[in-house]
């Protein structure tokens, strides 16, 4: 039996079918979190390793737990845990069998943006320009060496959190008392372009599953997390896949964010997330092989022969995460969304989670609580 240990540091809702991949590709599933994570909001996992309570993560009950037991694979299912555990663990052994990277000389992508812009440099991936902006005493760095618009972003974050777009460096200068003093924060160059997301799976370098799509709705912003998406087949995206892969040592889930410039026509590489998100498992509804086949080829060590093609059943797929779509229609009162969902649009009701219970549950009953109660709440005067 393949054995894989799953670990959340918090109530993280994107690894809620982390577990259900793995499963469906033949994986005995350990999940290690706290009783109030979307770990274990699934039928799927063969076992619940209590991570206790509190906000500290329990580094020393997980670092047995792996001691003790044969993980064939260990998977950090968010980025808080992958940047603390590339803080604690120095040892390289411990590091190449925890962290999802076989290069350890590349583990400042981690836990930095600046990290993975360096990396990029270096290695001629084409990536955008930045400055560090720590102090006023950097503004002139940022106007001598920068093409605006810029965008600003703190090293380590996620979430779109304090970022902003500036179109000149006056706009830049008007703003930065936005921008926390010593936090290091990376101003970039903002290149215009299509925005294409890409999730993938890699194991030892070797790209072995991706999906390329368009966003079709945030859940607020542009910053904001996704909601809906047009799925569809980029094969340009292939080799530089396949190179980022290799050149990164990357050995797992992984997001990546590309803006395709056609002008220049480069994909300029933004962002690379090594961890599941919730839209991997609705890869099955996209391609003939999805993530599960995935797993299946690190299983059986066909993933030494590298990537094999995916089969998008159509041109465009269309698809929306429904725990995520829902607090967007009501928080925006978005009735054409909500009709989507309620008359079937574009099979949607493919996307719902009747197939698992227990995770059907889990999101009714926080969509409860974080939208429709509140706002009763409120109409009540309570809040």
């Amino acid at each position: 039996m393949f054995n894989v240990l799953v670990a959340c540091y918090g109530k993280w809702d994107a690894t809620a079918e982390v577990p259900y991949i793995l499963k469906k590709a033949g994986c005995h599933v350990d999940v290690f979190c706290t009783n109030e994570s979307w770990l274990i909001s699934n039928k799927y996992y063969d076992n619940w390793i209590d991570a206790g309570e509190g906000k500290e993560f329990n580094k020393e009950k997980f670092f047995s737990v792996i001691e003790n037991n044969n993980y064939q694979w260990i998977i950090l299912g968010d980025d808080i845990l992958i940047n603390f555990m590339n803080q604690e663990i120095h040892d390289e052994a411990l590091f190449l069998k925890i962290l999802p990277l076989t290069k350890i000389a590349n583990r400042k992508i981690l836990s930095s943006k600046q990290g993975l812009s360096d990396f990029c440099i270096a290695n001629k991936i084409d990536t955008p320009g930045y400055v560090m902006y720590n102090d006023l005493s950097d503004l002139e760095t940022i106007k001598a060496t920068l093409h605006f618009p810029v965008i600003n972003k703190l090293d380590f974050s996620f979430g779109g959190t304090d970022m902003f777009i500036s179109n000149s460096f006056e706009e830049f200068q008007t703003n930065i008392h936005k921008l926390p003093l010593g936090k290091n924060v990376l101003v970039q160059e903002f290149v215009t372009g299509e925005e294409i997301p890409v999730e993938g799976l890699f194991y030892k370098g070797e790209l072995l599953v991706y999906l390329s799509s368009n966003v079709l709705k945030y859940s607020s912003t542009n910053f904001s997390y996704t909601t809906r998406k047009n799925y569809y087949d980029n094969e340009d995206l292939k080799p530089i896949l396949i190179r980022l892969g290799k050149e990164l040592g990357l050995s797992g889930f992984a997001n990546m964010l590309y803006i395709y410039n056609k002008q220049s026509d480069k994909y300029y590489l933004i962002e690379v997330d090594p961890r599941p998100n919730s839209w991997m498992a609705y890869g099955r509804f996209i391609a003939n092989t999805n993530f599960s086949d995935g797993v299946k080829r690190i299983i059986s060590g066909d993933y030494i022969n590298g990537y094999q093609g995916m089969g998008i059943k159509k041109p465009k797929v269309e698809v929306a995460l429904f725990y995520k779509d829902m607090k967007r229609v009501i928080w925006n009162k978005d009735l054409n969304g909500a009709m989507s969902w309620l008359l079937n649009r574009k099979g949607f009701w493919m996307y719902l989670p009747f197939y698992d219970f227990k995770l059907t549950r889990r999101i009714f009953t926080t969509l409860w609580r974080e939208v429709v109660g509140y706002k009763w709440k409120k109409l009540m005067g309570k809040i």
